[in-house]
Order: structure tokens, then C-alpha cells, then sequence
């Protein structure tokens, strides 16, 4: 174990370690490269190495992401090379019996500094974490709320952490959207782009700015629309240039006759011999259902009418999605209603992957879902579970029932809603987070009171010497000493910073009201009660761990413990009733 006077930012992180000493772990780090980070990813790498000595944890190997504004995990190497090495060397164990005796007889560990450094999509850092922990990895993050040592309340924190993180990244998109679709608006009336274009002629039209590559027919052209005023990077000033669509004279007339020929019948493999727009013929497909072509052009929901001149009458665009639209219906056999539409089918198994077949004592089965076609006359179509044991081994290793798929769901949405989703029952874990949160605000105050107290006493002793330098003359053991002081004040000033920075902006999460829980709670119920199946899927498996069915009757696992509340009332789901085709139920 280091010595603490070795360490500059252990005061800063959590305190205890989950892993027992000379655990090996990997380590991530991450910053996007913006103005507010709040630590980089050389002093994130730092605090961590500091914490696995002073713990003696050894650490293998760490993840550099350095620089990435973006919300797409995809985009961060580092975080990718990390989970594909981890899930190399740990499968992943669904049994938890198992899991758990894993953790404790070869443990291994994730550190990173900040549980948003694994991105602010709330569905996307979940599943990262539910992955890690089914192989057995214990995650440590080292700067969060969720320390409290109450596994209920810590959970709730990364939950709420999870969404906020979520609602501030949809923010920034809404911003951005917002500003993009006051440049795509803009008109050519507008006093300051007159300013800087005198001798435009303005008709009070659109002037054609947009932000996206120019669709084939049209190029870029570039001109000054303003001035940058405030912005960061940018000095007051500076010209503020964007593209308009304007026709390309290579391509348009090109473009006009594949619309012509497709107008008149012609396939799309002799519009690409004719006229060569694109490398093969996947390129037509969108080519002719973009409205740009009839001047009109689609951004951020809305259609904005004569933004471009038109290549081409409207009728024709019309009579083209007319057939398009036939032409699927067509090649499906039969006119489709939208609530058999295909997507909407693949997406209504809101727990697939979530339910387990408790029928054999002491053993869990996955269930898969399966459909029995309707029969005219007879009954509707049954998409129910079956344990995937039953159906390989042919009833000789399970014998257990099928479990209606929708009234499987509908109980333990129901149950969500009722038990866990209210007031009543997060409240009270609320509180106690507020509670622990403002203990340990309060000692992050004492500690920045004794490091100012020792600031005062080293600048004290700085002055001192100072003094006796001047009086004394240059002589080296006073330098020395000098020195030495000067860098234990750099040292603790640069830890009074960084402790009045956490004070003077501390994290939402110490003022979760009564009005931001309720939010949050509204938040998920619209989810889980909306026609979106998709949404709703990942709202459950941000709740449920999964689902035990056994004669009749469904225990819910949640993904956290509420262990302030008691759950026992309420984890059992009743499903005696709805066996296939019962009269009670309408499948």
C-alpha cells in the first residue's frame, strides 16, 4: 500500500474498494474534448493507478479514449477493443448461482472515473454494465453518488444518473436541431445576410441552406450569411460561411431524363445504362423518393415548399409513389394493415431474452418465443413462451406449459406500474439518497477547510523564508527548503481547486425533488403504457432482470434490489388463467 502523501487524487474518489487485494482489472478513460470536462483522460488514467496501488489491485491494461464528443459508442476504439478483449476472456453466465460464486472465486474488475463515461444514452451505458456484470466483472466507478453502501439507493442513482445523462444529450440535439432548422428557414430577406450579399435580389424566398450533402442533380455553392458574434473557438467577427443547393449543370439534365423515362415506364436497369447517376442501381431507390426534386425539401419533420427550383413536375412525383406503394403491397401478396406491418410485429416481444423456465427444481431454462398460426374457424393466432428445453429434448427434460406471450407481458407491465413506479415506493430511497449525499457534501467541505489551513501554514512558511533569503543571502539548504514549500503549495492548491469545483458545481443528483422524481417516474410510465413496443422493451430491461415461470405463476428479478422497501408483496405475478386459448383471455 502507498504512502498517502504519494497520492494527489485519492481524496477525490470513493474510498473503499469492492475487490479484494491483488485483483487484477483493466481501466477506461474517456473525454470528449470539450470545454467542460471536468478531468482529462492523463489524470483519469492517474487517479486510477493511484487507487489500484493504494487497494493492490494490478492493473493490466488501460483504455485510452481521448477527445470524442459524440454519443455513439461506436465511434470510441478504445471502449470497443476493451469490450471485445473482456468478452473474449469471460462468458457470459446467466445462472446467478454461478455468477456469483465466479465473482468471488476469480474476481476481475472495470475502473473508470465516471459512469457517463460510458456514454449519456441511458438503454446504451445499461446494457454495457448488464453485459460486464453477467461475465462476473465487478465495476468500479470511482466519482459517483452511487457509494452509499445501500445497494437499493446506489442503484436508483445510476438509474437517475443513467437518464439524466440521457435528457442532457437529448438537449444538445435539440439545440443543435433547432439551430440547423433556422438555417435551413432562413430567406433571403434577412436583413444581415443582405448586408453581406448587397447585391442579391431578394424575392422573400429560402435561400437553400442546408446542412447535408447535395443530392445528385445539385452541388454546394458557398456564401457569407453573417458574422460570428459568440462563439467558443471562433473570434468575434468571423465570416460566417455555409453552403445553399444550387443546380449542377453535369448532372441535371442527366437526372431529368432518368425522371422521364421512369415517367414514361421504363425499368430502373435501362435508366442506369441511359443515364450512369450512380455505381449501380441500389442508387435509384432513393433517388426517386427524394421531394427535392420538385423543389420541396424534407429536414427535421418539416417540408419546406419551393427551396429549390424544380427538375420536375409534381404529378409525376406523385403518380411515382403511387406505384411504389402498389408495388410493395404486391410483392407482400396482400394489402397490409399497420398493425401487422412487420416491424411492428419483430418488435412486440417486449421480454424476449428476459424469461427462464423454473419448472425443474433447482434448474432455469431460457424460453423462446413461438407463434401457432391462426386456423379459420377454429382460433387466432397463439404467440406464447416455450422452454427451449421442452422443445430441443422433446418434453423428456421439461414438461412444462406455454405461457401466453401477451399476458405475460401485460402482468408484469402492470406490475411495474403499480409497485414499483410510484411515488410512494422511490420517495423513501430518494430521501435517503439526499440524505447521504448532503454527509457527504458536508465532508468534502471539512476536507477543503484542513487544505486551506495547510495552504495558510506553507505560504506562512514561504514568507518566512523569503525573508531570511533577503536578509541572509543565497544559500542553498534555504532554496532547498524553498523549493520544497513551493511545491507543496502547488500540490495543495491544485486539491483545494479541485474540491471547491465539485462544491461550487455539484452533481443534480444532490437535489433529486419531489418534482424531478415525478418526472422521471412519468417519464417511464408513458414509455411502458405507449404504442412504441420498441421503447417500452428497453424501459422493462432497465427494470427487470428477468422473469421465473413456474406452474402458473412469474417471480420478477429486478435489476436492482429495493431493499428499503419490501418487495415480497408484490414480486409474484399471478399467470393461472391464461393458457392457450382460454376464454378469459382474447389472443
Amino acid at each position: 500500500m502507498s504512502s498517502d502523501s504519494d497520492n494527489r487524487y485519492l481524496h477525490l474518489v470513493r474510498q473503499d474498494c469492492p475487490l479484494p487485494p491483488g485483483t487484477h482489472v483493466v481501466a477506461y478513460c474517456r473525454d470528449s474534448g470539450g470545454d467542460e470536462q471536468d478531468r482529462s483522460v492523463a489524470q483519469q488514467a492517474e487517479t486510477i493507478r493511484e487507487y489500484c496501488l493504494h487497494h493492490n489491485l494490478v492493473l493490466d491494461q488501460v483504455y485510452l479514449d481521448e477527445a470524442r464528443l459524440s454519443s455513439n459508442t461506436d465511434k470510441r476504439e478504445a471502449l470497443q477493443e476493451m469490450l471485445l478483449d473482456v468478452r473474449r476472456q469471460f462468458k457470459r453466465i446467466n445462472d446467478r448461482y454461478k455468477r456469483e460464486r465466479l465473482v468471488k472465486d476469480r474476481p476481475f474488475g472495470v475502473v473508470f472515473w465516471k459512469s457517463n463515461r460510458l456514454g449519456r444514452d441511458s438503454i446504451e451505458a445499461t446494457n454495457i454494465k448488464t453485459d460486464l456484470r453477467l461475465r462476473g466483472i465487478t465495476i468500479i466507478d470511482l466519482v459517483t453518488s452511487a457509494n452509499t453502501g445501500n445497494a437499493a439507493m446506489d442503484a436508483l442513482i445510476e438509474a437517475f444518473q443513467s437518464w439524466q445523462d440521457e435528457q442532457l444529450l437529448d438537449e444538445i440535439s435539440d439545440n443543435a436541431k433547432r439551430g440547423l432548422a433556422d438555417l435551413v428557414s432562413k430567406r433571403d430577406d434577412d436583413p444581415e445576410f443582405l448586408k453581406y450579399n448587397p447585391g442579391w435580389k431578394s424575392s422573400g424566398g429560402y435561400i437553400g441552406l442546408t446542412p447535408a450533402p447535395p443530392p445528385m442533380g445539385f452541388k454546394r455553392e458557398s456564401l457569407q450569411i453573417g458574422i460570428f458574434h459568440r462563439k467558443k473557438g471562433r473570434a468575434a467577427g468571423t465570416p460566417r460561411i455555409m453552403n445553399r443547393l444550387v443546380p449542377d449543370p453535369e448532372t441535371w439534365d442527366r437526372c431529368y431524363l432518368a425522371w422521364k423515362m421512369r415517367h414514361e415506364g421504363s425499368q430502373i436497369g435501362d435508366i442506369h445504362k441511359a443515364t450512369k447517376l450512380f455505381k449501380n442501381t441500389n442508387g435509384y431507390t432513393t433517388f426517386f423518393d427524394n421531394r427535392i426534386y420538385i423543389g420541396e425539401y424534407e429536414y427535421g419533420g418539416n417540408v419546406y415548399i419551393d427551396f429549390v427550383p424544380a427538375m420536375i413536375p409534381k404529378e409525376w412525383f406523385d403518380l411515382e409513389q403511387e406505384r411504389r406503394a402498389e408495388r410493395a403491397h404486391k410483392v407482400a401478396g396482400e394489402k397490409v394493415r399497420p398493425e401487422y406491418e412487420p416491424r411492428r410485429v419483430s418488435s412486440e416481444h417486449l421480454l424476449s431474452g428476459l424469461v427462464f423456465c423454473g419448472f425443474v427444481e433447482g434448474e432455469e431454462h431460457p424460453m423462446h418465443v413461438e407463434t401457432i398460426p391462426a386456423e379459420k374457424g377454429k382460433h387466432g393466432s397463439y404467440v406464447h413462451f416455450i422452454c427451449t428445453t421442452k422443445k430441443n429434448s422433446r418434453n423428456a427434460g421439461c414438461q412444462a406449459g406455454r405461457i401466453s406471450a401477451k399476458a405475460l407481458d401485460q402482468a408484469v407491465i402492470d406490475s411495474l406500474l403499480e409497485h414499483v413506479l410510484t411515488l410512494e415506493t422511490l420517495q423513501p430511497i430518494a430521501d435517503g439518497i439526499a440524505a447521504q449525499l448532503n454527509e457527504q457534501s458536508k465532508d468534502a467541505s471539512t476536507r477543503i477547510a484542513a487544505i486551506q489551513s495547510k495552504l495558510d501554514e506553507v505560504r506562512k512558511s514561504l514568507g518566512n523564508l523569503v525573508d531570511a533569503i533577503e536578509k541572509m543571502g543565497y544559500a542553498s539548504h534555504l532554496q532547498d527548503r524553498y523549493d520544497k514549500r513551493k511545491r507543496e503549495e502547488a500540490e495543495l492548491l491544485s486539491e483545494w481547486m479541485n474540491l471547491k469545483a465539485l462544491m461550487v458545481k455539484p452533481t443534480q443528483l444532490q437535489h433529486i425533488t419531489q418534482d424531478m422524481l415525478l418526472q422521471w417516474i412519468a417519464h417511464t410510465r408513458a414509455t411502458l403504457e405507449g404504442g412504441d413496443r420498441t421503447l417500452a422493451r428497453k424501459a422493462i430491461q432497465q427494470f427487470v432482470a428477468k422473469i421465473v415461470v413456474k406452474n402458473g405463476t412469474g417471480t420478477l428479478y429486478y435489476t436492482f434490489p429495493l431493499d428499503s422497501v419490501d418487495m415480497s408483496s408484490f414480486r409474484m405475478v399471478d399467470l393461472k388463467g391464461f393458457e392457450p386459448f382460454a376464454s378469459t383471455v382474447r389472443l
